[in-house]
């Protein structure tokens, strides 16, 4: 049986950095990163660029594989963890083979949510996760006239995106009235809508596909309501589920996902999470949460990395890291720009402020707790991000009048100043 040092499960850039972490503070341990993938390290949040013609293809590439091999680390491709032995220290890999570990980081982020509707084998019906499903993507885009998109978040927006920029007839289909409306509210939502409108996307709302129809390929989309839409190609974006079957009697605490301290550690010995599939205990808000996007996951891998080599638990004393952040994750639609911060959704201990206007199509919410900032949706507000991060991450007491936070002419970089 194979053993070494640190294993990671999971290559992607919560995995990559953690292992290129670890080798600068540990310069002789045993690295290996196990993934389901045929591929080096890419860029998922450069997919949809890619669809656009926006990046060549060998641009989605950020690591090349001399630079695995300068780090002397091990990268097992198409190979899934099957079966993780906490007593042991081992894991059963697809191959057959057997891995001992002495630390072990699970970082396997998520796999997309499939949508279960009559149909869905049919060719022409995509998701978009991997670089092999770009590539399919831009295939068939390529080939048809109308698209549809199913679905009304990050990734349908860059579908939406993607279809409009390849000339297709595009409509999307989503649940709710407007875009995001059950995390940004109505206002924004309505805006979002108009601006995918303005740029030719057709948008359904409150309403579901209920069955993809076509002979031998895709022909058309029958609706809940009984419309049907004809179609050449699908893309479908309705979330992901975290990739926790090898945990299975692992004896690994997990939730939603891997649950973790505010050091990435879960309480099994030896053994982190991080990436998309972290549950981590998060010390700006006093409580557990998962992040799922790029940025958040290159510096879940930097922190864990040097974690994993200060060692597990309070015997490693000052030499662990917390991983503390505000979550930030923004997206262009067409030309506008739109963002998350912090605790974007409001509960009923949360205050909300409103900035700016439907009107102007610059407008935010800003959510307050006990005079805190927690959390923002800012549409078409660039200048807004930094200043609301630093309100956040330092928990800054917001003493001016509520009026002048409506007002966009307002600069909020005034309250870091008090």
């Amino acid at each position: 049986m194979r053993q070494v040092d640190y294993l990671i499960i999971g290559g992607g850039v919560a995995g990559t950095s953690a292992a290129e972490f670890i080798r600068m503070h540990d310069s002789s341990g045993s690295i290996t990163i196990i993934t389901e993938e045929p591929e080096l390290l890419y860029s998922r949040v450069m997919l949809p660029h890619y669809l656009r013609d926006q990046v060549p293809f060998e641009k989605l590439y950020v690591r090349k594989p001399q630079q695995y091999d300068e780090n002397k680390i091990e990268l097992l491709k198409n190979t899934r963890a099957n079966k993780i032995d906490t007593q042991k220290k081992e894991v059963d890999l697809s191959n057959g083979e057997k891995i001992s570990y002495e630390k072990l980081l699970i970082a396997s982020g998520g796999k997309v949510n499939k949508l279960q509707v009559p149909g869905v084998e049919l060719k022409g019906i995509t998701y978009l996760r991997t670089i092999q499903d770009a590539q399919e993507i831009k295939e068939l885009i390529s080939k048809v006239n109308n698209g549809v998109v199913v679905g009304g978040g990050f990734i349908g927006i860059e579908y939406s995106q993607s279809f409009v920029k390849a000339g297709l007839s595009t409509t999307c289909i989503i649940r709710e009235p407007y875009f995001w409306s059950s995390v940004v509210g109505e206002n924004i939502g309505r805006v979002i809508n108009r601006i995918l409108e303005e740029n030719g996307v057709k948008i359904i709302s409150e309403n579901e596909v209920g069955e993809f129809i076509g002979e031998g390929g895709l022909e058309e989309i029958k609706l809940k309501d009984g419309k049907k839409i004809p179609v050449g190609i699908v893309g479908i974006g309705i979330g992901i589920r975290m990739d926790l079957d090898h945990l299975e009697g692992s004896g690994i605490k997990t939730n939603k996902g891997v649950v973790t301290n505010e050091y990435l550690e879960t309480e099994t010995k030896d053994i982190w999470a991080a990436g998309d599939i972290a549950e981590f205990y998060d010390a700006l808000f006093d409580k557990y949460r998962q992040m799922g996007n790029w940025s958040n996951a290159a510096a879940q891998g930097k922190v864990v990395g040097t974690n994993m080599v200060a060692g597990w638990g309070p015997p490693a004393g000052g030499g662990r890291e917390k991983f503390v952040t505000v979550s930030a994750y923004t997206i262009s639609i067409f030309d506008k720009t739109f963002t998350l911060l912090g605790e974007p959704v409001a509960d009923n201990k949360t205050e909300t402020i409103e900035r700016g206007s439907v009107e102007e199509e610059k407008l935010g919410n800003i959510h307050l707790r006990n005079g805190v900032i927690s959390g923002a949706a800012l549409l078409n507000l660039p200048a807004d991000r930094r200043p609301i991060e630093e309100l956040i991450k330092n928990r800054i007491k917001i003493e001016t009048s509520k009026e002048k936070l409506t007002d966009t002419s307002f600069s909020l970089n005034n309250l870091l100043s008090n």
